[in-house]
């Protein structure tokens, strides 16, 4: 299955799983600040659950110093936009 990035005007896809593409966090407030740093106007009607599922935001939206190796949805707190 393909990957696309849903952050808007980026056209990142890809079908290799070596690829970094992280899923929405199932954490509520979370969620709602990745939504709101993509700018993502099609996502804000969106669950957390829905976004975890079926949406993935590219390592491009992220500074690479903050991208960190996570195993868990906890381990991903580290993961932070950057505010362009």
């Amino acid at each position: 299955m393909a990957n696309f990035c849903a952050a808007p005007n980026c056209t990142i896809k890809s079908n290799r799983s070596a690829s970094l593409f992280f899923r929405f966090p199932m954490h509520t407030e979370r969620c709602k600040q990745w939504v709101e740093n993509c700018h993502g106007k099609d996502l804000e009607d969106k669950t957390p659950d829905q976004l975890n599922r079926h949406y993935r935001l590219c390592a491009k939206q992220f500074e690479p110093s903050v991208i960190c190796k996570a195993v868990s949805d906890t381990d991903a707190i580290c993961l932070a936009f950057v505010l362009a």
